[in-house]
């Protein structure tokens, strides 16, 4: 049960993002009946589930929002804002409620019994008479646990109108094979229908054939039920939503059921107690009434049917045996999927170092050995790439998380505040969407709180009463750009600069540029807000932000224009296992540098090379001019740089398309590397993104080339020798 239960809770992960998703797009206006039908299912889903584990209340939460939703997809409430803004907070409690269940710890705070009081009036408010109190949601003594409120409107009205007139409908039920094929129960279906009200089966097996012909494959049984309730024909088919095209369904009204029947209530306790098996009974004069089908789930969610994972297949014939098999899927333990990487990283090491042997020894590219190592090699990528592909994952997961984040935070700080999102589809290694959470989190908060103003100074300075924060992801040159940007005032660079000076964080007389003076905000104890708030205020959060950045292999920019917003950009790499690289030999060190950088490599001729300045040197590179670079400089590996046509040169393109020439001293050639954190084998090193096993056995480091262009731009250098210079 405990695995059943893990299970349960994974799939409430998909039906809350499904049910937030839905909410915002009915909040946005959208149109269309499948989006408030999608989150019906979701609530509906929840519940379900719930009340096979005993989760009382969840349970009872649940079917207040499910009721809500069902009034109004059936048009009986209008989709306004407050409506909406009303479900979105009750998904928001779902949602605790999901978690407190998953923890253990499922007692209700006076938030869950207020939000299922507002969600009461809301289905109360139909009528004419308004309510004159709001009183908690008290439990019933019934048993049924999808039923343990008592509905408000007869606490809260005191005249309460009279209950609808009830109508007996004649319900004929026939499954096809599909039905069983994708796992769903009929008995399931006749407990459901049987809440609606009071209500007689009986079984038609007159299509079943002998023993001899039966096909177990088939679908061979009818169910015809007399249901009395006070609920519409849409109600009902709603019990047979996730089967439509699955069954065959007919329905009138007004009829008894003249077969023989029998009282539904032994039949459901029996459902809930254990599985009924049946036998075809003996032939009598008339057909004698069978309690149940046989049950074929060992576990399934009392209130609905299991949904099938792939589109349903067209309507079979009840007597086909070729019914629609849904697509298979497996869940795996993240800890096998770890481990089958870091195994795949072993091979790729141990294919590098029977390469280097066998470079070692001389063999020609043509003999029977260099040709099966090529197809080791490019078996070995194969498998490398498959299993990353394993572990990518959309960043929607994480940016699921944060309009609830966003709802809070404006409530908190008296804001209007609008999220919008883009790239939600963008894929990356699990590894660093597992990681993201916390910095976007801060992000948007930081946004919120600084960048945004508050509604009376947007409106005074020409604004919408309601600021903008837009969440994107792209891919951008083997790497996963994370943008976080607000339409607010941006920063304050006087402001930042005179409390960066009051807490001594810099000196007086510093002379920093704008570009520095936006970074201030990232050292530790730094904050521009007044007083210490939920919010902010304590001077921890960008900074945070960029130790995590950072620890991925990252880095983070701001761009900010007074009166306009910021944007804060997050870079990493779009997996923490293996990479492609070009490996260069830097006075006498071994560097990686990251090929999806590598615009192209060359030897410079020496009337290319022109000096900049008492400290620079720039190459004429087809009609423009890139600065130069040495990379062993920089890294402090030596002091003089060596002339740079007597050496090769990797023209590089950083994220933000500026170009750059690397000098290194000679290239072995390019590899697939596995990438080893060096943060946390040793400690970060500045230019230096992470480390490596080459197949040789030696340890070469991968070089950052973003940092490593900024160090130099930092970097004010000595005077350089005009004798490197050969056309001077």
């Amino acid at each position: 049960m405990e695995a059943i239960k893990a299970t349960f809770f994974q799939e409430c992960e998909e039906l809350l993002a499904d049910l937030e998703n839905g909410l915002l797009a009915l909040q946005d206006g959208t149109p269309g009946e499948d989006t408030v039908n999608a989150v019906f299912r979701a609530v509906h889903s929840i519940k379900g589930g719930a009340g096979a584990f005993g989760f009382e209340a969840l349970v009872r939460f649940s079917h207040v929002f499910e009721t809500l939703m069902d009034d109004v997809r059936s048009a009986k409430i209008a989709q306004t804002p407050p409506l909406m803004s009303a479900l979105l907070r009750a998904a928001d409690i779902l949602a605790d409620l999901v978690e407190a269940a998953r923890s253990g710890g499922e007692g209700e705070d006076p938030r869950t019994h207020e939000m299922a009081a507002e969600l009461e009036q809301l289905i109360a408010g139909k009528g004419a008479v308004a309510p004159v109190a709001v009183a908690a949601p008290v439990p019933t003594e019934s048993n049924d646990p999808d039923f343990g409120f008592q509905p408000l409107a007869a606490m809260v009205f005191e005249d309460a109108p009279p209950p609808p007139a009830e109508t007996v409908w004649s319900i004929t039920f026939s499954p096809r094979t599909s039905l069983y094929a994708n796992a769903n129960e009929p008995a399931l279906l006749l407990r459901e229908l049987g809440r609606l009200g009071a209500m007689t089966v009986s079984l038609d097996d007159s299509a079943l054939p002998d023993l001899e012909s039966l096909d177990v494959d088939g679908s061979w049984l009818t169910w015809r039920i007399s249901l009395t309730t006070d609920r519409d024909e849409a109600a009902i088919r709603d019990v047979f939503e996730f089967v439509d095209g699955d069954c065959d369904l007919t329905l009138s009204a007004g009829t008894e059921d003249a077969e023989p029947a029998f009282d539904v209530s032994a039949l459901l306790a029996a459902i809930q107690s254990e599985p009924v098996v049946v036998s075809a009974p003996d032939p009598e004069p008339e057909p004698a009434p069978v309690v149940a089908p046989p049950v074929v789930s060992a576990v399934a969610p009392p209130a609905a049917p299991a949904q099938p994972s792939t589109p349903a297949a067209p309507p079979a014939d009840r007597g086909d045996t070729h019914g629609f098999a849904p697509q298979a899927t497996i869940r795996v333990d993240p800890e096998r999927i770890d481990r089958l990487i870091d195994l795949v990283g072993e091979l790729v090491i141990n294919q590098a170092m029977l390469a280097q042997r066998v470079s070692e020894c001389g063999l020609p590219p043509s003999s029977a050995v260099s040709v099966g190592l090529d197809d080791l090699e490019q078996l070995t990528r194969e498998i490398q790439e498959s299993v990353m592909a394993i572990r990518a994952q959309p960043v929607k997961s994480v940016f699921q998380r944060m309009p609830r984040l966003v709802r809070e935070t404006a409530t908190m700080t008296g804001k209007q505040v609008r999220l919008t999102t883009d790239g939600e589809n963008t894929e990356v290694d699990k590894t660093v969407i597992e990681r993201l959470a916390d910095p976007i989190t801060h992000m948007i908060r930081n946004a919120i709180d600084h960048g945004l103003e508050m509604p009376e100074a947007r409106v005074a300075a020409g604004k919408p009463a309601e600021g903008h924060v837009r969440l994107a992801a792209l891919h951008r040159g083997g790497r996963i750009v994370i943008e976080v940007s607000d339409d607010g005032a941006g920063i304050n660079r006087k402001r930042v600069l005179a409390i960066a000076m009051q807490k001594e964080l810099v000196s007086p007389d510093a002379q920093l540029t704008d570009e520095e003076i936006d970074n201030l905000i990232f050292l530790p104890g730094f904050s521009t807000a007044d007083k210490v708030s939920d919010v902010s205020g304590r001077g921890v959060g960008m900074d945070v932000v960029r130790r995590s950045i950072q620890a991925l292999g990252g880095r983070i920019s701001i761009t900010s224009r007074p009166g306009e917003g910021s944007t804060f950009t997050l870079s990493l790499p779009l997996t923490l296992a293996v990479l492609d690289g070009m490996v260069v030999d830097v006075a006498g060190h071994t560097l990686v540098v990251p090929l999806t950088a590598i615009v192209e490599s060359l030897r410079p001729r020496p009337e290319d090379v022109r000096r900049l300045g008492p400290t620079g040197m720039v190459l004429a590179v087809r009609d423009d001019h890139v600065p130069l670079i040495d990379i062993g400089c920089v890294l402090g590996f030596r002091t003089t740089p060596p002339a740079p046509h007597e050496r090769v040169v990797l023209l590089i393109e950083t994220e933000d398309g500026a170009r750059a020439a690397l000098v290194a001293d000679a290239i072995q050639g390019q590899r697939q590397v596995v990438i080893k954190s060096l943060e946390a084998n040793y400690r970060q090193v500045p230019g230096i993104a992470a480390a490596t096993i080459l197949g040789d056995g030696r340890v070469a480091l991968i070089l950052d080339v973003d940092a490593v262009v900024s160090m130099r731009r930092r970097d004010a250098g000595r005077p350089l020798d005009p004798t490197l210079i050969a056309a001077e």
